[in-house]
């Protein structure tokens, strides 16, 4: 019981992190652009530069810019909710599975023995 707790604990804190990670990036990047109009010189590239950027979010989002943002960072949540899983049944099946066996294994697929250097 306490493995799966911990289990959905850390699935909770991948997703939270894996979806508010391309969010902020994306805002960040957006409040970026806006404060470089107002540097002389800079406004055109700024402005330009928001546009390409709110464009390639509303591909995204059906339309709408900042629901591009939560497309993306949805996408990301879940894609590492899924890295997530798949690194706890790698754990899972590591971990207890007997260590004479995965020797075994080990040794079975080794192409140069000693024998095949004499």
């Amino acid at each position: 019981m306490n493995m799966w707790l911990s289990f959905l604990c850390s699935l909770l804190l991948t997703s939270l992190a894996s979806f508010t990670a391309p969010v902020i990036l994306c805002v960040l990047t957006l409040v970026g652009l806006t404060l470089i109009t107002y540097v002389p010189l800079m406004g055109a590239w700024g402005e330009k530069g928001y546009e390409l950027v709110w464009n390639f979010l509303t591909v995204f989002g059906d339309g709408s810019g900042s629901m591009g943002i939560l497309t993306i960072g949805l996408t990301c949540g879940v894609v590492g909710v899924l890295f997530e899983a798949l690194n706890f049944y790698r754990y899972r099946t590591l971990v207890h599975q007997p260590i004479t066996s995965w020797l075994l294994q080990q040794k079975s697929s080794n192409v140069f023995s000693d024998k095949s250097m004499k």
